[in-house]
């Protein structure tokens, strides 16, 4: 039988692929460290290899809105372009602590 943190991550990944086959979904903050609290959010960062806009941003907030609702868990969800976020973005303290700390999905 499936722990409850297996089961979101099992949703959250089954809704992302819905939509981008290809992304890779990353999870991170205090859950990936194993210090999350009863109240804690699932920190979740998604990569796409196509333009990630704001439309891209809100066509998987809103499909992963239904893995909230049903299971009554907070996401909170970033997608970037996988090659922007590793030329780009790498010098920040966001990438630097996901590359430290945060699991593949």
């Amino acid at each position: 039988m499936k722990n409850q943190k297996e089961i979101v991550l099992s949703m959250i990944k089954k809704q992302v692929k819905e939509i981008d086959p290809s992304a890779d979904i990353i999870l991170y903050g205090s859950r990936a460290r194993g210090e999350e609290r009863p109240d804690s959010d699932w920190d979740i960062l998604i990569l796409v290899n196509t333009k990630a806009d704001i439309e891209t941003e809100k066509k998987f907030r809103h499909k992963l809105f239904d893995v909230e609702l049903e299971l009554g868990e907070a996401l909170s969800t970033f997608v970037y372009n996988k090659q922007e976020w590793k030329s780009k973005y790498w010098m920040t303290p966001l990438y630097k602590n996901i590359s430290n700390e945060g699991i593949a999905i």
